[in-house]
């Protein structure tokens, strides 16, 4: 085999006289200790288990012992500040210790004339030579270097430095270094590794740490929208339920208003849509179980849909048991599952289709008690309309999930309907199953909820929402919000004052004692709550309920602080039902 073509920086060496490689087989070499060598390479490879910089010293201080050296150390490949390639001594051992990072060039050096050659190269009295030398002290009579063997290239080279005429090394000093050089390969090679590793973990770490940053910046502002959108839909509720008392007698405003009133059921069921989505993210999203009757159930969720369903000429039959069924349920959770499967089927079914809503529910009275499995209410919901794929089967209880189809639908909504229904449901104990034979086949939607109980030993039937005039005291610092709701309220009978902030709805209660305080909580200056405690200590104030009303979704952490100052909250829109509930109550 040829030997390697001498470069001219060996040849220039080699005729100087410092690259005396040739001699290591001329002189008369020791014999291997194969014990001290491999005592040694236990100890490097127990020091892997410490940092990088440690293995790099342990690998130099055995080659200062093994060849009985009185300088070693090791020199990586690096870049300086100008792009050239260069050495840098990472660790240093013996007599030159505190030569630790001396930076050599390639071009022109020991390590450089090696590395070129890509074998083990002895030089004797390198620093009448190498000028990059002339700095290290003692003086080098030999210096004995070898290449770190890597992949593409070299990762620098293994040294070791004689001070004293005495001690010359030798063919066996040379295949001692080789041996720890490929150690040190496989060191470096681990540490490559371990540190591209660690890379990747940390940029997966950056991507997940981003992702959840994303997501809850994403939350935070769907709350905020929901919030923000509650505000301004409350004042044209209201303006719209008194104009359609207002043109009662004018069929074609009434005509008209029932056009805004469709599409404002729509925006408003978005918008409930969306703070069920923040608060099931944000787990605020609870139930409150009472009792209650199935059937008044599911006809409220039918009551709710009924404009709908007609606008959709669909025929729907809801087949219901002929018994009281009492159950044990979130009875408004439970009617918002019902209407928001109704919902689907309606949107998702031509006009003219068909819609039927099975309940099934065991009759307790005349069958014994048998156990949890035998109080299950099944709830149905069947359409024959566009269906669902196979594909996307697995995936409509995600939230903002929707077919492609559902995207181009006139009334497709947000894709967050069902994952609330999952919510819901599995927060009743029960389970919910969505079956369809593909598109354009209908779909099946089946609820199962283990809420049957015996009778509470109460009426469970409706109590109308009938409420007799009283005198109201409205508060918010939306000027629309507070005109419509203070007409809307004037027009069923009830005296009503308005204010735009707490200290003018102080000055009204020195002249006008309020039987219900309606009071926005988030008002600039004196907040709702601020409000509310200065009216408790009012002593013509004492029997007035005060009422926060509140766009937030952030329901589960205001309540315990507005509970303390208020009797009750209702979040905007203010249904006329609630309050007359609440006066009731």
């Amino acid at each position: 085999m040829a030997a390697p073509a001498v470069s001219s920086a060996a040849e220039v060496a080699l005729r100087a006289g410092t690259l005396v490689t040739e001699a290591l087989g001329a002189r008369p070499h020791r014999p291997p200790d194969f014990a001290a060598e491999n005592e040694s390479l236990h100890r490097l490879a127990r020091a892997l288990t410490s940092s990088d910089g440690d293995v790099l010293q342990t690998l130099s201080d055995m080659a200062l012992r093994l060849c009985e050296a009185g300088s070693a150390g090791v020199g990586l490949l690096e870049s300086d500040t100008a792009g050239a390639p260069v050495f840098r001594w990472v660790a240093v051992s013996g007599e030159c210790a505190a030569a630790v990072n001396t930076i050599t060039p390639l071009a022109d050096s020991p390590s450089g004339i090696t590395l070129e050659l890509a074998a083990g190269q002895l030089f004797s009295f390198p620093q009448r030579h190498f000028a990059c030398l002339e700095h290290v002290t003692p003086k080098i009579v030999e210096e004995l270097v070898v290449p770190i063997p890597g992949e593409p290239e070299p990762w620098g080279t293994l040294w070791v430095m004689s001070h004293d005429e005495a001690h010359l090394f030798d063919a066996e000093g040379r295949r001692i270094l080789s041996s720890l050089a490929n150690f040190t390969c496989a060191a470096l090679t681990m540490t490559r590794a371990k540190a591209e590793a660690q890379a990747r973990a940390e940029e997966a770490e950056a991507v997940r740490n981003a992702l959840a940053l994303a997501e809850a910046r994403k939350d935070d502002f769907i709350a905020l929208l929901s919030h923000e959108l509650r505000n301004p839909l409350a004042p044209v509720d209201n303006a719209m339920m008194s104009a359609r008392k207002l043109a009662a007698d004018n069929p074609a405003v009434t005509s008209v208003l029932a056009i805004a009133d469709r599409q404002f059921r729509l925006l408003k069921r978005l918008v409930s849509d969306l703070l069920d989505a923040s608060r099931i993210r944000h787990g605020k999203l609870s139930v409150r179980p009472s009792y209650g009757l199935l059937q008044d159930i599911v006809a409220d969720a039918v009551e709710a849909m009924k404009t709908d369903i007609s606008d959709g000429q669909h025929q729907l039959r809801a087949i219901l048991p002929s018994y009281p069924v009492t159950v044990h349920a979130d009875l408004v959770r439970l009617t918002q599952v019902v209407s928001n499967l109704l919902s689907n089927a309606v949107k998702y079914t031509p006009p003219g289709g068909d819609i039927t809503v099975p309940v099934e529910a065991p009759d307790l009275r005349a069958e014994p008690t048998r156990g949890p499995s035998h109080r299950n209410a099944v709830i149905r919901v069947k359409d024959n309309g566009t269906g669902i794929s196979a594909s996307l089967l697995p995936h409509v209880f995600d939230m903002f999930a929707q077919s492609a189809s559902a995207r181009t639908h006139a009334e497709g909504g947000l894709g967050i309907g069902l994952a609330v229904v999952k919510h819901l449901v599995t927060a009743h104990n029960g389970t919910v199953d969505v079956a369809s034979p593909g598109e354009g086949q209908g779909t099946e939607v089946t609820v199962r909820l283990p809420i049957v109980c015996e009778g509470a030993g109460e009426s469970t039937g409706t109590t109308p929402r009938t409420m007799a005039p009283v005198r109201v005291l409205v508060v918010d610092d939306n000027a629309d919000a507070t005109e419509a709701l203070g007409i809307l309220l004037a027009m069923e009978g009830h005296e009503v004052k308005c204010a735009q902030s707490g200290p003018d709805a102080l000055l009204i209660v020195d002249s006008f004692t309020p039987d219900v305080a309606l009071i926005d909580i988030t008002m600039p200056g004196m907040d709702g709550r601020e409000l509310a405690q200065l009216l408790r200590l009012r002593a013509q104030c004492s029997l007035t309920k005060l009422v926060a009303l509140t766009g937030s979704s952030d329901v589960a952490s205001s309540e315990q602080t507005d509970e303390r100052v208020f009797d009750c909250r209702l979040v905007k829109p203010l249904s006329l039902d609630d309050l007359a509930d609440i006066m009731r109550s």
